[in-house]
């Protein structure tokens, strides 16, 4: 009986550090379909939705007392269909993957709750969508940009009239239909139903290195290419923990337990059909407790750490100076006060686009690195993808003009006041600090500065 008490009190212990950390516990019998919070949906890094993460307070326009004057938005796109290559192991192993879960469950192997295994009976992938419509914008994505639109301009009806002219807006975007059709999605959400025919879309250079200049530099390529860091926590004991734990789950024991392709597919269509409809239940998601999204989330926090932002510090300048094209037009923007200028300026970008920008003005760094060794005591770290690039994150940028004072520009991400290094945490700095910090970018030349780490 002591020990039993002794044990107890044990694991309580453990509970309690872990929770603590930040790191949840494990649970085999949690059940997906009953949980009301679900909170995995706020953890899906680059495939969260923009709904899930995004300011769901109004924006406040009233921040300075100032008049608005002029608005400039980037952003990445909405929530898609899966790339090509994704969609072609799913075709190639999801009804296998399906019945053989089915299949264990009835022999008793799995501890799926039965509400669970009631919406994996149902459940089959989406018969309509065809390889030709890989990373094709989708209805959600669609109504995140029109209702974005709606709600800035609700903020800032003078900087984003109803009626469209090429002298008020500019629009520019990629070349990729997700990018266009997110950006007219927003021209629908200012102008009405098919607003979008009206919009004069700038050209695409190719290259582009305005809004893809991480596609165009050698030297780039060369580093972010290195997954290194990202692999071996993949080899290390909290993602293979993760890996047993979801076949063990799904009734996979043994020689019998799920690759690590088989595991991605589930997650895959887990998150991508939670986004797709987001206040419905992808069964898949059944597969996956919240400590598992937890080793998930930062397995891909990794990868973009390294890929896109602080994680090779020998290379820190050439990650700062690489959109130096769109830092350069931003400060020429709120430097201007030519009465002729475009009032807004929107651009359609990526994931890298949002996270490089993020590094070049100096948001989400951590204080200790991110590395294979220090998952559990980054559980709190600010570098979360599911929170700065998350389908749609957008960085708005508005100036407010002060007459004969300084003037005040506010900057809002995903709608939420956003707090540059320096500035006021209500997201508004002086234009004089952005001018005199990040001043080198206004008279360079950035056909030589944005592929150089000096």
């Amino acid at each position: 009986m002591a020990n039993s008490k002794l044990l107890v009190v044990l694991i309580l212990s453990i509970n309690s550090l872990l929770t603590n950390a930040g790191v949840s516990m494990h649970d085999p019998f949690y059940c997906y379909a009953q949980d009301p919070i679900r909170p995995q949906v706020g953890m899906f890094s680059s495939i969260t939705s923009y709904e899930t993460n995004r300011g769901h307070n109004m924006v406040d326009p009233n921040v300075s007392t100032c008049t608005p004057a002029k608005f400039w938005f980037v952003s990445r796109h909405g929530t898609r269909l899966q790339s090509r290559s994704e969609l072609e192991n799913i075709f190639a192993n999801n009804e296998r993957l399906h019945r053989d879960i089915l299949s264990n469950y009835e022999a008793g192997r799995t501890s799926l709750c039965a509400a669970d295994i009631a919406l994996l009976r149902n459940w089959r992938f989406d018969p309509n969508i065809t390889l030709e419509m890989e990373q094709q914008l989708t209805v959600a994505g669609w109504n995140e940009f029109q209702e974005m639109a709606q709600r800035y301009q609700a903020a800032f009806p003078t900087l984003l009239p109803s009626t469209y002219s090429h002298s008020t807006y500019l629009f520019r975007t990629t070349h990729t239909a997700r990018t266009l059709g997110s950006m007219r999605a927003f021209a629908d959400g200012l102008f009405g139903h098919n607003g979008y025919q009206q919009v004069i879309f700038e050209n695409v250079p190719n290259p582009d290195p305005f809004l893809r200049p991480h596609d165009f530099c050698e030297l780039l390529n060369e580093v972010r290419d290195d997954t290194t860091e990202p692999q071996a926590f993949i080899d290390g004991p909290e993602y293979q923990q993760m890996l047993s734990q979801v076949s063990a789950k799904l009734g996979f024991h043994g020689s019998r337990h799920l690759s690590f392709n088989d595991i991605s597919i589930l997650n895959n269509i887990c998150k991508f059909e939670q986004i797709w409809h987001v206040n419905s239940t992808s069964p898949m998601c059944a597969a996956f407790s919240v400590a598992n999204y937890e080793v998930l989330e930062y397995y891909d926090d990794l990868f973009f750490y390294y890929r896109y932002g602080y994680g090779h510090s020998a290379f820190r300048t050439l990650y700062e100076n690489i959109y130096c094209y769109a830092m350069q037009d931003l400060l020429t923007f709120i430097a201007s006060d030519n009465p002729s200028d475009q009032r807004a300026k929107l651009y359609g970008g990526h994931t890298a686009t949002v996270q490089m920008l993020a590094v070049t003005l100096g948001l989400f760094e951590d204080d200790e690195h991110l590395t294979r060794h220090n998952f559990a005591q980054q559980a709190y770290r600010k570098w979360k993808t599911s929170v700065h690039a998350a389908k749609g994150t957008n960085l708005v940028v508005v100036k407010y003009d002060c007459g004969a004072e300084d003037n005040d520009i506010l900057f809002l991400h995903s709608e939420v006041p956003l707090q540059i290094p320096g500035c006021q945490s209500n997201g508004i700095c002086k234009q004089s600090f952005l001018m005199e910090r990040f001043g080198r970018f206004l008279n360079a030349n950035c056909a030589e500065m944005y592929c150089r780490n000096s």
